[in-house]
């Protein structure tokens, strides 16, 4: 056990040790035939390590929000983005387990591989770290082979645990695809699905400090726009007259713009809130909610600082 500081090399494994392919997708296919290859695979070894479906001493998988009872499910009162993300996730055309491991485990390359890298899948995340990783040619330990290097971007002392970053990764992120969350997460981002009668629905983001997404202000600057204010438009070339929606149109208008944004977090907060107060059961449902439910409480006090008195 060594000191580290913040350029040292926290792990070093061959390539050769590493099952790689193009795409997640043929990872996660190299991954299931390797498996069928039972102790036949040249990666039995590590294979054996890998968690499984069936339980056992490594029941890591089972926290992964795909392989939970539909009544733990329905415990996730976030307006439906869990739901919505696993969805869009959804291969059933692969094998579940190897696609789990993939989805958890998996790293790129940098040379437009895929990687499931032995050791490297065991260091747990921090959002705050600067991990770096190259690729050194030829640098085997036994002869000629390429060599994956991992460097710590960060000071440790002797004995103490090592982080990696798995990159900037939301609550939601990091619980579909490892199951977990993290109520002090820099990177968290919380969506709320938005529909206006007769509009094209769209998406309104809230970042760690509360601010808001400046593409869904910019939506509703145009769709609560009076036709004065819209007249604007008309006399600008074709092509930039969205640029002038990156700032409000009138004080008139960005009241109702802030009026929506907070009245449409304020309702989705009273859900998260509710669903954090009866999930106290679940720790890892109730710090997803919770942490949702600080981030919009955040959003609507920025809201109401700079605009003291506002209507919701």
């Amino acid at each position: 056990k060594v000191d580290l500081d913040n350029t040292s090399d926290i792990l070093q494994i061959p390539i050769s040790a590493c099952i790689t392919s193009d795409s997640l997708d043929g990872l996660a296919e190299r991954l299931a035939y390797e498996r069928k290859l039972e102790s036949k695979s040249e990666f039995a070894p590590y294979m054996d390590v890998l968690p499984t479906l069936e339980g056992g001493d490594n029941p890591y998988l089972a926290t992964l929000p795909r392989f939970w009872e539909s009544k733990r499910l329905e415990r996730v009162a976030d307006s439906g983005q869990l739901e919505r993300r696993m969805m869009n996730d959804a291969r059933k055309d692969l094998d579940q387990w190897a696609l789990a491991c993939v989805d958890s485990r998996a790293n790129f390359l940098g040379d437009g591989r895929y990687a499931m890298t032995p050791w490297l899948d065991m260091i747990n995340h921090d959002a705050s770290i600067q991990t770096r990783a190259r690729i050194e040619e030829d640098k085997g330990f036994a002869g000629l082979g390429d060599i994956l290097q991992l460097q710590s971007g960060k000071n440790y002392a002797k004995g103490s645990e090592v982080f990696i970053s798995y990159g900037n990764l939301s609550n939601l992120d990091t619980l579909v695809d490892y199951g977990f969350v993290s109520d002090t997460n820099p990177c968290n981002t919380e969506t709320i699905a938005v529909r206006m009668m007769g509009q094209q629905p769209f998406t309104l983001t809230v970042y760690p400090d509360g601010s808001v997404d400046a593409g869904s202000k910019a939506t509703l600057r145009y769709n609560l726009a009076t036709p004065e204010e819209l007249e604007i438009f008309s006399t600008i070339e074709k092509g930039t007259g969205l640029g002038i929606l990156a700032k409000p149109l009138s004080d008139r208008n960005e009241l109702d713009v802030q009026s929506f944004i907070a009245s449409t977090i304020d309702e989705a907060l009273y859900e998260t809130k509710a669903g954090a107060a009866e999930t106290k059961d679940d720790a890892l449902i109730n710090m997803y909610l919770s942490a949702r439910q600080k981030q919009f409480e955040l959003a609507i006090e920025r809201i109401t600082h700079k605009f003291p008195g506002i209507e919701y």
